[in-house]
């Protein structure tokens, strides 16, 4: 649940996160994050009036986020010939669950983001930022790839598990 030291609108965004984070904008419905908010929907539809409108913030913050990372860990040396270092994005669970909301939702909510990106300056600046640059491509690309690597990993573990344990 929610944080009690933070304001409802706080807790409506905080629980909207992590909902639309979990299920995309699609499978999120405001009674689910008003219930993981511990507020009713009134109180939703009076700080931020829609879904969309929620949706947008979420979207906005997360992009940010993966933008801020991305600098703040200074993922390229100052010698560009040396290749990326990538470890943070690859073993850090929060970037992981952004990187894998933008890609269901670049898939599967196509038209809405781009409707968004091209009414939403903020939103339409971040895209630049971030998919302008090759580094940053290299990136997501790698964190992509790394997590693939991961489901993989995890499921021939468990099948090599149920093998041994049917044998």
């Amino acid at each position: 649940m929610a944080n009690t030291d933070l304001s409802t609108e706080a807790k409506i965004l905080e629980a909207a996160n992590s909902i639309f984070l979990q299920f995309g904008y699609h499978g999120t419905t405001l009674q689910q994050i008003a219930t993981h908010a511990g507020v009713n929907t009134a109180a939703i539809h009076y700080y931020f009036r829609t879904k969309d409108n929620i949706y947008s913030i979420v979207l906005v913050n997360n992009l940010s986020g993966l933008l801020d990372a991305i600098n703040r860990h200074g993922i390229y040396p100052v010698n560009k010939s040396k290749a990326p270092t990538i470890p943070y994005f690859t073993q850090n669970a929060e970037t992981e669950c952004i990187a894998w909301f933008l890609i269901n939702e670049t898939r599967t909510n196509n038209q809405f983001i781009r409707e968004m990106i091209r009414t939403n300056d903020k939103l339409s600046n971040l895209i630049t930022s971030i998919f302008s640059y090759p580094e940053n491509l290299e990136i997501l690309k790698n964190l992509i790839a790394s997590q693939f690597l991961k489901i993989v990993d995890q499921n021939l573990m468990g099948k090599s598990d149920s093998i041994e344990t049917a044998l």
